[in-house]
């Protein structure tokens, strides 16, 4: 009896070993996940999206096509850095992170705007002028 409790288990914990997991795609290219990342207000979705999109989409895209998506990111980044959620209706909700959480937002939000710099010459003069918002926006964060 004790055999066939164990062979039972152990088969129950290898099947999953094997079939085949795909990973969940939450949108199906760079613009797909920036549409869907403007149809919500949520930040922390927002990131979710644009972090997606650049990640598995950006490869291929040039880059005056990222860095749109790059200054999204950084707004939503530093927004939810220091609180806001973008969730509305009756209550707006408005969150205290943890000091170390709030830092690593920060610094994450700090290495795209490096990006940006980085590649400044493609940016749009509406882009630039978004880009110097974010610069005075993270600084009033730290």
């Amino acid at each position: 009896m004790k055999h066939l409790l164990l062979s039972v288990l152990l088969v129950l914990q290898v099947i999953p070993l094997f079939s085949e997991s795909k990973p969940m795609v939450i949108c199906a290219s760079l613009e797909d996940c920036e549409k869907k990342a403007d149809a919500t207000e949520i930040h922390r979705k927002k990131i979710t999206l644009l972090t997606f999109g650049i990640t598995e989409y950006g490869k291929d895209v040039p880059v005056q096509n990222l860095l749109p998506v790059y200054l999204k990111r950084v707004k939503s980044t530093i927004l939810e850095a220091n609180g806001e959620t973008g969730y509305k209706g009756d209550v707006i909700l408005k969150v205290t992170h943890k000091p170390e959480y709030k830092q690593s937002q920060l610094h994450k939000a700090e290495e795209d705007i490096q990006f940006i710099d980085t590649n400044q010459s493609f940016l749009s003069k509406e882009n630039y002028s978004e880009l110097l918002k974010l610069k005075t926006l993270l600084g009033q964060s730290r």
